[in-house]
């Protein structure tokens, strides 16, 4: 790949991401932001966070982040920041750790697996720019993803003290949720498959630490109620294949994605570098990092509420497929070149790869909506229902519905009966009367 193309990616992978940032400043609070919010609330800030395993949940740093909502010390203004943020520390993440295991090229890397990511995440809003959803799963993923490569960096000049920094950023990644956790104790077994090192023995044991003590929060048992067909073993083990199929299916059959993969074997890296990803030059292995993720993310939400209503954990799953997918490519480089020389004669993939990555699943309807101004019409009706609700003085307040709904923004819709923690949590955030929902206003 010549240095003309490298700044054609440079500035369209940019764009994508400054596409996104751009929507995020007409996203609003969904689901349970406004809970969160509420909590956030109380005088005993602190007491409150720790309660919340006992009441919830044992994530014990996402929690915090989620009680210190944007809503409560800047309003829906700070809440409309924080996609940015959130974009931002996954591009710079992702670039870290391209850099740590290849030391060159990294901002393409990150800016085109970014690029992409976003494309194929299953539901994007939840990815991005659903506060409590996006920021539960995504940032402890991206830490880990960076713990990963140092792992890398150093593995053959192990130290003492790269021990503290590894588990202090892995105990900081599982904080989030106990996917990331899950993720770790598989990575470390499977490390202590190929090589019995006491490196790999510290981080399992850290892991499954970390698991244990989320796993047995009190506040599990209490949410666990609320699904009546949790823990259900065959089921979990079967429909998490299905799912797991279903989601790199779609993401393989994303014409963006199989054109990367020819684009990187069309750039040169150093061997020094590659020889660091012998590892992944074993089908077992490169089975391993581009399955079992995707794996453990449907597993978990179907084994603990039994069903898989949201796509968090999805979206953490497309989130780590495409920077091992890169990272599988470059290591078989020569393998696949030599296997596959057809590849090499391709005519026209940088332009068809353009083409594709601008008008796949997300990029397109974010492009069409922000062209067709549906995203600004639901932003100004999401102001005016805030409207509503503040001028509303009554022991009832009839809210319509959004009647402008995004593919790439949601808000979930109100519910009939004013009593659901939907209505709610407006009613409560607020401070009003009990919300009603009403048909929404057409012109």
């Amino acid at each position: 790949m010549n240095k003309k193309e490298t700044i054609i990616l440079l500035i369209f992978g940019t764009l994508i991401l400054a596409f996104y940032i751009i929507a995020g400043f007409f996203s609003h609070p969904a689901a349970d932001d406004f809970s969160y919010a509420t909590l956030g609330q109380k005088d005993d800030f602190f007491l409150t966070v720790l309660n919340e395993r006992y009441r919830w949940n044992g994530r014990y740093l996402s929690n915090f982040l989620l009680m210190f909502s944007p809503l409560n010390w800047g309003g829906i203004l700070a809440y409309k920041f924080m996609p940015l943020l959130l974009i931002c520390f996954i591009f710079f993440g992702t670039l870290y750790f391209f850099k740590n295991i290849l030391d060159e090229k990294h901002i393409v890397l990150s800016l085109i697996s970014t690029s992409i990511t976003f494309g194929i995440m299953p539901d994007i809003t939840e990815g991005i720019y659903w506060y409590s959803g996006a920021w539960t799963y995504i940032p402890g993923a991206v830490i880990f993803l960076i713990g990963l490569s140092l792992l890398i960096k150093f593995h053959e000049n192990f130290k003492f003290y790269h021990y503290l920094i590894l588990s202090f950023i892995f105990i900081i990644a599982s904080g989030f949720n106990e996917i990331i956790s899950l993720l770790g104790i598989v990575t470390f077994s499977i490390c202590l498959l190929k090589k019995r090192a006491p490196k790999f023995v510290a981080f399992l044991i850290l892991f499954f630490g970390i698991f244990i003590y989320i796993l047995l929060a009190p506040g599990n048992l209490i949410r666990g109620d609320f699904f009546p067909n949790k823990s259900q073993l065959f089921f979990s083990v079967y429909k998490s294949l299905l799912y797991s199929l279903r989601f790199i299916g779609e993401w393989l059959l994303n014409p963006a994605l199989f054109l990367w993969g020819v684009i990187l074997l069309k750039m040169n890296f150093k061997k020094n570098r590659i020889t660091k990803l012998s590892f992944l030059k074993s089908p077992f292995f490169i089975f391993m990092i581009l399955f079992i993720p995707t794996y453990i993310c449907c597993f978990g939400p179907l084994w603990s509420t039994g069903g898989l209503g949201q796509y968090r954990t999805a979206n953490l799953a497309s989130y780590l497929f495409l920077p091992f997918f890169t990272l599988s490519i470059i290591a078989n480089k020569d393998f696949i070149l030599q296997k596959l020389k057809f590849i090499s004669r391709f005519k026209h993939t940088f332009i068809i790869f353009i083409f594709f990555l601008l008008i796949w699943k997300n990029h397109f309807f974010l492009f069409t909506e922000l062209l067709n101004g549906r995203i600004s019409q639901y932003n100004q009706e999401m102001y005016n229902r805030y409207d509503r609700i503040k001028e509303c003085k009554e022991l009832e307040c009839y809210i319509p519905e959004i009647s402008n709904k995004s593919k790439t923004l949601f808000v979930h819709s109100l519910d009939n009966d004013p009593n659901h923690w939907l209505n709610k949590s407006y009613q409560l955030y607020f401070n009003s009367g009990q919300i009603i929902k009403t048909k929404p206003i057409t012109e």
